[in-house]
């Protein structure tokens, strides 16, 4: 193989791979269904990245009824939410471990018991959201007056975070 080959290549490779990276959140933001998720905000800076709301979602709590697995099958498992519409906002309707076939649900990673007796914990990495410098704190002030709602589209349990604003 000649140097130019070899230099093509070593370039190509690595543009290929950070392109890929970048499909799975474009198709959800193209494809995607649009689910309206109720939030809390809080702590609205950061010294380095600029404003930003980090999300607590409604749905991070998923009370210990809507789990039908044993607990040894729960803790640190990565775990599909099945979600419904109750009013304007989606709630958790059950837990399984596979990928279900049809309606809205989003794939999370239960990390242990928020209460001990009632809910577990559960991350689905839309817990953070850039907004422009200045509005952080606007947003915060509303989180405490009732909270926020969050946009997000949803394609095969995968989740963008597409937009926050006050109920």
């Amino acid at each position: 193989m000649t140097k130019r080959k070899t230099f093509i290549i070593a370039v190509a490779i690595p543009l290929f791979i950070l392109l890929a990276m970048t499909i799975k959140p474009q198709a959800t933001l193209i494809f995607g269904q649009e689910i309206v998720l109720e939030t809390k905000a809080y702590d609205p800076t950061d010294l380095f990245r600029g404003d930003y709301v980090a999300i607590n979602f409604a749905i991070s709590d998923v009370p210990k009824s809507k789990v039908s697995l044993p607990v040894d099958k729960v803790y640190n498992k990565t775990l599909y939410v099945n979600l419904k519409q109750e009013g304007r906002y989606y709630v958790v309707d059950q837990v399984s471990e596979s990928k279900p076939k049809q309606g809205v649900y989003l794939k999370g990673k239960f990390q242990g018991s928020f209460n001990e007796t009632n809910s577990y914990r559960v991350d689905y990495s839309l817990d953070k959201y850039f907004v422009e410098q200045g509005s952080g704190k606007d947003l915060e002030l509303e989180s405490f007056k009732g909270g926020l709602e969050g946009r997000v589209k949803v394609l095969g349990g995968y989740g963008v975070l597409t937009g926050i604003a006050p109920r």
